[in-house]
């Protein structure tokens, strides 16, 4: 049995996204040219099933791309709770603007235009659950500045883990190093339990206990 099966299997039956989803998936395939790659369906009704097991009041997505992420978190979210992007391209960034007011979500949702290395020293206050889907060479660093922006109880989570299988075979592939190093600190760091869920390309979650 393959993984693709197994992917097939499990995307049947998460089921069809409904409409905000799947225009925003559709607006995310168009902004490709841009570096925007979305997840599939099975992560994203992860990334809901976390959010609804963990009833975050503030999440923080680093690489929002067309907002299909974003959307799978808000149906998790409670009324009170909100989300914040970070997203460095202005014309990704009003692309996210527009998916999430066709979603009805405009009032939630908070971007902040830059670059994440940028954005992140300025961030205050603590975070309950973030994603990281941007820049690989760059999750280590992210991930520095996620420890003082996060708390015992916060949830980090980060795509791309596997990255095509070149962290596993040692394939020379750009990112792969960041990958390997944000890899090798959320397993070393004691203030964290961390575990790389087989879906897609690999889903990091770290729970911090301490």
């Amino acid at each position: 049995m393959q993984y693709d099966e197994v992917a097939e299997y499990v995307e049947r039956l998460v089921g069809k996204d409904g409409t905000a989803l799947s225009y925003a998936y559709r607006k995310s395939l168009e902004l490709q040219p841009y570096g925007v790659f979305p997840i599939d369906s099975s992560r994203g009704r992860f990334l809901e099933l976390v959010t609804r097991m963990t009833n975050p009041k503030r999440v923080l997505e680093i690489g929002p791309g067309g907002g299909y992420s974003g959307l799978w978190f808000l149906e998790g979210m409670r009324a009170v709770s909100r989300l914040e992007v970070i997203e460095q391209d202005p014309y990704v960034a009003a692309e996210f603007a527009k998916v999430m007011k066709n979603a009805g979500f405009e009032r939630k949702v908070t971007i902040h235009l830059g670059s994440a290395l940028d954005v992140l020293p300025q961030l205050k206050g603590y975070y309950d659950c973030v994603f990281i889907d941007a820049a690989k060479d760059e999750y280590p660093d992210y991930l520095r500045h996620l420890m003082r922006l996060t708390r015992v109880g916060s949830v980090i989570l980060a795509d791309n883990l596997l990255w095509g299988g070149s962290v596993l075979t040692g394939r020379r592939r750009g990112g792969a190093n960041g990958i390997r190093e944000y890899t090798r600190m959320i397993f070393n760091d004691k203030r964290l339990r961390s575990l790389i869920v087989p879906l897609g390309d690999g889903l990091a979650v770290s729970y911090r206990v301490a």
